[in-house]
């Protein structure tokens, strides 16, 4: 008998008709595809590993797609930072205007996010990952308030590139993150540690 407890990931957080979208009401149908395709872990209902997963994909979702703070309800809206690669940290408005690749790749040879805004950097990666660009949660090491755990991100590459034809093939990239949550579950900070050159030198033709 099929196993409907996974059936699809949870973005949490998107049915009040007030909220401010930035390019309307995100539809995941897509997304979701591509994670229950390619996943390799499933975490049991009710279990942290669940908990922390469905929280990152619907913070995911608020930085992507919520242009006002007050429509955010994954993190602490006051205190919330992020930073990744022990670079400099952004505020929630910051990050708003700044999108999730500006802040997560700062002075990287292969990218340059003083060079991007917010839409550029979406469409660039949209357009090679057209067939979606899923997250997953592997392990969870600590939990609240400060949890630790490891994430991979893949996507099929589909569609071009800075000019640069697809190759079809699956490109995968590994990381860990410390989240620092209060008894809420609400995000004060995000703090990530990865190789954003992982999908950039195969993107770029610089690795077989």
């Amino acid at each position: 008998m099929a196993d409907n407890t996974y059936v699809c990931p949870r973005q949490k957080f998107m049915e009040d008709p007030s909220i401010e979208w930035r390019e309307g009401k995100p539809d995941y149908t897509k997304a979701n595809k591509a994670y229950l395709e390619g996943r390799t872990r499933i975490h049991k209902e009710g279990s942290l590993e669940k908990i922390v997963e469905d929280l990152v994909k619907s913070w995911e979702m608020e930085a992507s797609h919520k242009t006002n703070t007050e429509d955010w309800q994954t993190v602490d809206t006051e205190a919330f930072t992020i930073r990744a690669n022990n670079q400099r940290s952004f505020s929630l408005k910051e990050g708003i205007e700044e999108g999730n690749y500006n802040v997560l790749m700062q002075n990287q040879p292969l990218y340059n996010s003083n060079a991007h805004t917010f839409e550029s950097s979406h469409d660039l990666f949209r357009s090679a990952f057209d067939q979606g660009f899923p997250w997953e949660l592997i392990e969870v090491f600590s939990g609240p308030p400060r949890v630790a755990f490891s994430w991979r991100h893949w996507a099929h590459w589909t569609g071009p590139y800075k000019g640069r034809a697809p190759t079809g093939k699956l490109l995968e990239m590994y990381g860990m993150a410390m989240a620092e949550v209060d008894e809420n579950l609400k995000i004060k900070s995000i703090d990530v540690h990865y190789d954003p050159n992982q999908l950039l030198m195969k993107l770029e033709g610089k690795e077989c």
